[in-house]
């Protein structure tokens, strides 16, 4: 009886799998998915004489052959909606940090968007000591309703000037509907298993078609979580927004600047730099001068009984040199 549960199993698989296969999602591009919990070649190994006479196998026939999957049930002519992932980064430059935060909030809010995770980073001692102005800026991902991203792209330009920004695009359509495929080939298993187990006769057989059962409902809740996620990221897109804050807007920038307009930049830009390497050498100088003043002191100290040992050395030597001269007289 156990062989003929098997052998019965696998039949149902093989018959699954071919009505599975004649679907569109056949067509699609494959993605690594669990793999087959039973061995297809057993039903062409085995003579079909020998479940012939089985009660089940002609019940295995006929449930196997009159179920389809869910995505066929569907109606394979009825057209299947694009599924896209959103996603972008951007960057938003601010004279005004406090106020664009607070338009970042109302935004959020209008849009119905929420915040995933978000960071804020405050005052620079570095900056502070030398004078300069401490700048600050902030991160967040945002998870937005996928027909409100482009919207709420648009509106970014409100809080600030945008000087770099990059939508991300990713159509997992073909992956979808070929999960959802493999998910209505298991159910459709998951199914005949519970009708097989019915017809089940002995302890035995009912453990067989049990372990069968829990391998098919593993595949099932792995293939739904794939959707679910699928689902979450098409319905709500990210933005990553980087808000920072400046003195003074970064200028647009020709887009075939010409070779004076070249020329031109990099001199401004040398002068500034060099302008601000001598301000900072000038704040080091005046940090540092106290510990420079301190340090002579320290030298003008030390000198004394060097110069006083290097005068007692040199009458040593003179003395032995004038002992010397007498002797050769």
């Amino acid at each position: 009886m156990k062989k003929r549960i098997c052998l019965v199993l696998s039949l149902i698989m093989l018959l699954s799998l071919c009505a599975c296969g004649s679907t569109k999602s056949a067509a699609l591009t494959p993605v690594p998915m669990p793999e087959m919990m039973y061995d297809a070649a057993a039903v062409y190994q085995a003579p079909m004489e020998a479940v012939a006479g089985s009660g089940l196998a002609s019940y295995a026939s006929t449930v196997t052959v009159n179920e389809k999957p869910a995505a066929e049930e569907s109606g394979e002519n009825e057209a299947r909606a694009d599924k896209i992932i959103y996603s972008a980064d951007a960057t938003v430059e601010t004279t005004a940090f406090e106020e664009t935060l607070d338009k970042l909030d109302k935004l959020i809010e209008k849009y119905g968007a929420w915040v995933e995770s978000s960071s804020v980073s405050g005052a620079n001692y570095s900056d502070i000591s030398r004078g300069r102005r401490s700048l600050r800026s902030a991160s967040y991902t945002l998870r937005i309703p996928a027909e409100s991203f482009d919207t709420l792209m648009q509106g970014l330009s409100d809080l600030g000037n945008v000087p770099y920004s990059h939508i991300y695009t990713e159509n997992v359509t073909a992956r979808y509907y070929d999960t959802q495929a493999r998910l209505g080939s298991y159910k459709t298993q998951e199914q005949s298993l519970l009708r097989l187990m019915e017809k089940a006769e002995s302890v035995e057989d009912i453990i067989t078609v049990e372990d069968k059962l829990s391998e098919v409902r593993y595949n099932i809740e792995s293939l739904q979580s794939m959707i679910n996620n699928y689902d979450r990221q098409v319905s709500y897109s990210s933005v990553y927004l980087s808000i920072e804050e400046v003195a003074e807007y970064t200028p647009s920038v020709p887009v075939n600047p010409s070779f004076g307009e070249r020329i031109a930049e990099a001199f401004s830009d040398g002068i500034e730099n060099a302008i601000e390497f001598l301000s900072d050498a000038l704040v080091w100088l005046i940090e540092a001068l106290p510990a420079l003043v301190l340090l002579a002191v320290v030298i003008i100290i030390l000198s004394f009984p060097v110069k006083k040992l290097r005068a007692k050395r040199k009458a040593k030597k003179a003395a032995k040199q004038a002992v010397k001269t007498e002797e050769k007289k």
